[in-house]
């Protein structure tokens, strides 16, 4: 399964396009957005021929304008064929019992990929507890623009996928566990 994904746009349409645009060219089985997507109107995802899951991010608003085209998972696990799902942003789930595949959240676990500027370290304990608990797959976040790429967590790849400055998408080869930054 092809998973592309991205966090941090704040609203920029050109962060935007060119997503849309790898999109388009990549034809990825999901789209996973991990928060900070800033206003953006309804017609930038009308293309698109997958599903599209998000978590909100620190610095989102009332994004429910996208409710229609977006499917938001936060404070919830859902099963996307065959695949385990839990997402955490604007609320954290209070029972995550069974399997869980992919955690999607604004923010990363506590010491992976969470160094922030000056060396602070600003991921979440709690996070990173569940993801030592549960060992998905990945956890795929962003809120860091300062430390995107991924790293191992016990089994787990770590995945911040803030685009920063130059970022366009990240790819995700789920079953063979091929990871690439496109723009960085």
């Amino acid at each position: 399964m092809l998973i592309q994904c991205a966090a941090d746009f704040h609203g920029r349409k050109e962060k935007y396009k060119k997503f849309i645009e790898k999109a388009q060219e990549l034809e990825p089985d999901i789209i996973i957005l991990a928060g900070d997507l800033g206003y953006v109107e309804v017609n930038v995802f009308k293309e698109l021929p997958c599903k599209i899951f998000a978590v909100y991010g620190n610095m989102d608003g009332d994004l429910s304008h996208l409710k229609d085209i977006i499917e938001f998972i936060d404070g919830r696990k859902i099963e996307y064929k065959g695949i385990n799902i839990l997402g955490v942003g604007a609320s954290y789930p209070e029972d995550v019992g069974g399997d869980v595949d992919i955690i999607v959240s604004h923010v990363p676990p506590y010491k992976t990929k969470d160094k922030a500027f000056f060396g602070m370290r600003i991921g979440s304990k709690w996070l990173r507890s569940l993801v030592e608990e549960k060992q998905p797959k990945y956890v795929i976040c962003g809120h860091v623009h300062e430390d995107a790429g991924y790293m191992k967590l016990g089994n787990s790849y770590i995945v911040n996928c803030s685009l920063g400055k130059k970022g366009e998408a990240v790819v995700i080869e789920f079953d063979t566990e091929e990871i690439d930054f496109i723009g960085f």
